[in-house]
């Protein structure tokens, strides 16, 4: 039977393509503070927090849903105020993506951010015009590690086989569930628990990813 080739790769942004995690982790622990000072939080819970929607992990601490959404708006406003100085892209991350759009790859995007929150980011680096599809978290009743981010992007577009790359446990069991392949990220904060899920590709660099892409491609059957 012949192998479909992949002519899709999807991308998570925070900790994939972005390497926003320390900010991420630093406005999570001011926001925390402001609004429970007396809660303890340790950086073990701070990475838990990282990946699910901001409405998940401040729900954790307050059942009011109206705290829930000012607590996010805090949160939005710090982050903002020191994103463009904290953040960078990862090494030959922007290289790939137009190196894949060049070779007539589609790319898409699929964050558990709003879209709204996203691109300030994409802008910053150049990537948004590299995006056939971005789906935000607005965009979808439910979002990673459920499948439905994931097929939604690729209904975006007609393809063969697809990738998701992404750094979290979300993103490979949404890619996995949604039925196409998955690479983790070896730079990701959660190495190990990526480990144990068996992804179908591993890149320690961008550099990796075209020739792993290249690799599966020259398998002409199974």
């Amino acid at each position: 039977m012949t192998m479909p080739r992949i002519d899709a790769v999807l991308f998570d942004l925070d900790g994939t393509l972005v390497d926003s995690i320390p900010l991420i982790a630093d406005t999570l622990r001011k926001t925390l503070h402001e609004f429970f000072p007396s809660v303890p939080v340790s950086p073990t819970d701070i990475d838990a927090m990282i990946g699910p929607p901001l409405s998940a992990t401040f729900a954790r601490f307050t059942a009011d849903p109206h705290v829930v959404d000012v607590m996010i708006e805090r949160y939005r406003v710090i982050y903002k105020t020191c994103e463009l100085d904290s953040i960078r892209i990862f090494p030959r991350a922007a290289k790939t993506l137009r190196e894949l759009k060049k070779r007539g790859y589609r790319l898409g995007l699929v964050t558990t951010k709003f879209t709204a929150s996203a691109l300030p980011s994409l802008d910053h680096f150049g990537l948004t015009p590299l995006f056939d599809v971005i789906i935000g978290l607005e965009t979808v009743k439910n979002h990673k590690p459920h499948p439905e981010p994931v097929l939604k992007a690729l209904d975006a577009f007609p393809h063969g086989q697809a990738v998701m790359v992404g750094d979290t446990e979300g993103d490979l069991v949404a890619g996995r569930a949604a039925g196409i392949l998955t690479c983790a990220v070896g730079w990701s904060h959660r190495r190990n628990l990526l480990l144990e899920l068996k992804p179908d590709f591993w890149i320690d660099d961008y550099a990796e990813l075209i020739p792993a892409i290249e690799r599966y491609d020259s398998k002409e059957e199974f």
